[in-house]
């Protein structure tokens, strides 16, 4: 898979031991607020993101700070709709809004880049329904399948991704790409989070 190649080789998925927002520790760590560095993949992950979402009706775009502003801004772009962004935190100055963008009356899509637990995007769902919007689906690159789906459903929206954790886990486990140690511990990961 092109994808996960070009994910290993430019260092966006690493092996080791992370600890992720969600506090749980991970044996694999997904960087992709870089991936818009890479033109090539990152367009071609835009446009099966575009694919995925031509079917539903809505009128924006709302970008994830920090990590999904540029997929957001690429498919915004492309698509011709708008654009804003939300940020997890008040920025503590100016206007110290939470959300850029006049939703209110307006359909959703909520983009991020990495999908876990779901608990940013369902913060994110939770400001935009505050300001009068209604986040129609949630966009991601990866879902990490470790409860987002769920956690979003119970609000009443769709998680898409563009790629699931196991498809891209299993052919790093079936490739020469990580070591022996690295597959091991996966695995163990996978049957733990992911079953």
């Amino acid at each position: 898979m092109d994808f996960v190649k070009a994910l290993i080789d430019n260092k966006l998925l690493l092996t080791g031991s992370f600890v992720l927002t969600s506090g749980k520790i991970s044996p694999y760590y997904l960087d992709l607020r870089r991936l818009s560095n890479y033109y090539d993949v990152f367009s071609d992950t835009v446009n099966k993101a575009i694919d995925k979402i031509k079917k539903i009706e809505f009128d924006m775009v709302i970008g994830i700070a920090t990590g999904g502003v540029p997929f957001a801004s690429f498919i915004a772009c492309r698509i011709g709709k708008p654009l804003g962004y939300i940020r997890m935190e008040r920025k503590g100055y100016g206007t110290d809004k939470i959300l850029e963008a006049d939703v209110k009356g307006k359909r959703i899509v909520l983009v991020d880049d990495v999908a876990t637990t779901g608990g940013s995007l369902s913060k994110a769902v939770e400001a935009i329904t505050s300001e009068g919007g209604r986040v129609v689906a949630s966009l991601v690159i990866v879902d990490r399948e470790e409860g987002a789906e769920k956690k979003l459903a119970e609000q009443g929206v769709q998680l898409i991704s563009v790629y699931k954790i196991r498809e891209i886990l299993e052919y790093l486990l079936n490739s020469n790409l990580i070591s022996e140690n690295d597959k091991n511990n996966i695995r163990e990961y996978l049957v733990k989070n992911i079953g």
